[in-house]
């Protein structure tokens, strides 16, 4: 049984961290901003910060579908997206006359098919029942083109810590009044069913053997002491770690502290970020020259 919706100023505050985080991340391209965000308990932090990233992530562009199709060279990775189904496939052809997308051997009909695009990187065939927009979706505009960013999501922001964690905090819903919606939803997350992913989930106990992150990360949250033993490690325009100050062990905030007076330039969360942690959490930003 679900337990009931609970209002609390620091929901909010964290998704702002996430969505002025995205900005600075866009106004500042030489620069890494750094914060360290010290809470209570850090139960669903990463994944809040992870949803106001999202929220305030463009919706991608995408050229007509048949535009698409007849640029593409066959056994192209692509994703489609349908009025019902989310497609990882190769490309196999185009029927005109027919009005026909033939994907990895199967055909679909042309007009049938809201969004396709090539992805980079070699797809396993997948199906997937499309994610409706709920109503923190429609909330942040994310709605509008809601079938472009299901076919091209950004692939530029990480969660690294424990994944069962961070799998369970992804799990839980944002609401509304009396209606809810899964943060999965907004964000997306990587898994080896999902059809369509956005935001990339690393373990920080096996973080060395995924190191270098890719360069499309723009962002990194970094959720409890080990996942931020790997602050000075992460190249990214924006790096959030989270302190836990339920637990006795301060390591954590003794490595920030010291990569601030190694590098850090100080600046103004409030100024600066536009961001004012509400009472109960405190926070350090810094800025680090790429």
């Amino acid at each position: 049984m679900q337990s009931p919706a609970r209002q609390a100023a620091w929901i909010s505050n964290l998704i702002l961290l996430g969505s002025r985080a995205a900005h600075w991340s866009r106004l500042n391209a030489d620069r890494q901003l750094v914060v360290a965000v010290s809470v209570p308990v850090r139960d669903f932090a990463a994944a809040l910060i992870g949803c106001g990233w999202m929220m305030a992530s463009p919706a991608p562009v995408l050229p007509p579908v048949r535009d698409v199709a007849l640029s593409l060279s066959v056994d192209t990775p692509v994703r489609a997206v349908t009025q019902s189904t989310v497609i990882t496939e190769n490309f196999r052809g185009v029927d005109l006359d027919r009005g026909r997308l033939n994907l990895g051997g199967y055909e679909w009909i042309l007009d049938k098919v809201d969004a396709l695009t090539p992805i980079p990187h070699p797809t396993t065939a997948l199906r997937q029942p499309i994610i409706r927009p709920g109503v923190i979706c429609q909330m942040a505009g994310m709605s509008s083109d809601w079938a472009a960013r299901l076919c091209s999501p950004p692939e530029d922001f990480a969660l690294i810590g424990t994944l069962s964690w961070l799998r369970e905090n992804t799990n839980v819903f944002l609401a509304r009044g009396s209606e809810r919606e899964p943060i999965s939803s907004i964000l997306l997350p990587t898994h080896p069913d999902a059809a369509t992913w956005s935001t990339r989930l690393y373990s920080a106990l096996k973080l060395d053997d995924d190191l270098p992150l890719p360069e499309s990360l723009q962002g990194v949250v970094l959720d409890g002491t080990t996942a931020a033993q790997y602050l000075a490690a992460i190249e990214t325009k924006v790096v959030i770690a989270i302190l836990d100050r339920s637990i006795a062990d301060q390591t954590a905030g003794e490595n920030v502290v010291q990569y601030y007076n190694s590098r850090g330039n100080p600046l103004s969360l409030k100024h600066d970020v536009r961001w004012t942690p509400t009472p109960g959490i405190e926070a350090l930003g810094f800025w680090i020259p790429l």
